[in-house]
């Protein structure tokens, strides 16, 4: 019994041990929960932290957003209001050279009054000769008279004695030579009064004649910047231009890559300074090959060979402004890169063919050119590559004896289908 009784008591002893020990290992993992359960809200809440300060950091990112745009819409309207103070300075130009053109008018009107003293002036002095040569014939012919006189005294007088005779000849001969020097001095002071008169008239329309001569100087150099010397003449001949026909002339187009993408980089004054410093390298390029600028649109070049003055070697000479055109970029390149200037690629397209140029209107002149070659020069250029120097089948017949060209295939051209280009690696030598 007794033995059955200790067996019972340890059961259970060991049952109530399995029992606080289950528990003790729920209560464990009751606690490990409520630890889990607080890290899962701990971390919630940082989520939530996180998402609110990426909420934040996006409105913000999209204030300096709105910012930047707002600065970048106020650099164009700068630009415009620059562009349009330009405008308003060519005009001020324009009616500068007006009121150069009225001080010219006016200045002649006093050249011509100049010119009437002048002729005035030697009017007199011609009467003031023929009055000094009457007086001295005057003269003569009372001297003639005095020694008449004298002889018949004489006749008459043989009683006098033969000192009062001396003595009235001599106080004769006085008299005459008083009125002579009188009349001499006389003279010589109108004399002198003329020949100082007329040299300050002299002078004075020497002078006038070389501010003329400056100001047309002056004026003809404005019209050179803007007109071809033949279309200048003509129009200064004639008040007008005839526009002229052209059967083979070879048109140049040189154009930015990705400038829009480039000038919102830049400022409006350092954009000038970089077209100006590309443009103005051009400008040397062309005036060496005796090629005739045409205009500047934005960051477009355009230009002409064989006008106004034809030449049937403008394709070669073109084409050969085109490479140092290029060999031009790549100077300029080495060089603003080290000063940390913005540096620009250039497309370069050339075609040749027929066209028409000439001014057209009567106010604000500019010479110009139309016609498909124009467009097609466009084309070219549009379809071009960055710094290469893209011509088209006609140029390409012309030059190819000239310069070593790389053929490209057809490609197709707006309204014009599939067309013939080649690009120009080098002259070749002769």
């Amino acid at each position: 019994m007794k033995m059955r009784f200790y067996f019972v008591l340890a059961g259970f002893l060991l049952f109530a041990a399995s029992v606080n020990a289950q528990t003790d290992t729920k209560q464990q993992q009751l606690e490990e929960m409520r630890k889990i359960k607080k890290q899962m809200q701990d971390e919630q809440k940082t989520i939530q932290q996180q998402q609110e300060w990426n909420n934040q950091s996006s409105q913000q990112e999209i204030k300096k957003l709105n910012q930047e745009n707002q600065q970048k819409n106020f650099e164009i309207q700068t630009s415009k209001q620059e562009a349009q103070t330009a405008r308003q300075e060519a005009q001020k130009a324009k009616i500068e050279l007006e009121n150069k053109k009225i001080e010219l008018a006016v200045t002649q009107v006093k050249i011509d009054s100049a010119k009437k003293l002048l002729a005035s002036t030697e009017a007199m002095l011609q009467t003031s000769e023929m009055t000094v040569k009457r007086t001295a014939e005057a003269l003569l012919h009372q001297e003639d008279s005095v020694k008449l006189l004298n002889e018949e005294s004489k006749l008459q007088s043989l009683k006098l004695k033969n000192e009062e005779v001396e003595l009235d000849k001599q106080k004769i001969k006085n008299r005459l030579s008083y009125i002579v020097i009188v009349m001499a001095l006389g003279l010589a002071l109108v004399l002198g009064a003329l020949f100082v008169t007329r040299q300050k008239s002299i002078r004075i329309l020497g002078e006038k004649n070389r501010i003329i001569a400056e100001e047309k100087k002056r004026s003809d150099d404005l019209l050179l910047n803007i007109l071809p010397e033949e279309v200048m003449n003509e129009l200064k001949a004639h008040g007008k231009t005839q526009a002229r026909n052209y059967h083979k002339a070879t048109v140049l187009f040189a154009d930015i890559k990705d400038f829009t993408t480039i000038s919102e980089q830049l400022t409006p004054d350092e954009l000038i300074e970089a077209l100006d410093a590309y443009f103005e390298r051009f400008d040397k390029v062309i005036e060496k090959y005796n090629i005739e600028k045409i205009k500047t649109i934005g960051d477009a070049y355009v230009c002409a060979g064989g006008i106004p003055t034809k030449d049937e070697d403008n394709p070669q000479l073109v084409v050969q402004a085109a490479v140092d055109f290029v060999r031009e970029i790549e100077n300029l390149r080495r060089e603003r890169t080290k000063v940390g200037k913005a540096a620009f690629d250039f497309r370069i397209g050339i075609h040749t063919g027929n066209l028409i140029a000439g001014v057209i209107g009567i106010r604000k002149f500019a010479y110009d050119i139309w016609g498909d070659t124009v467009n097609m020069a466009a084309r070219m250029q549009q379809a071009g590559e960055p710094n290469k120097v893209n011509i088209s089948g006609a140029t390409y017949e012309i030059v190819k004896d000239k310069f070593s060209c790389v053929y490209r295939g057809k490609h197709e051209v707006k309204n014009k289908g599939e067309t013939d280009m080649y690009f120009v690696e080098k002259a070749i030598l002769n």
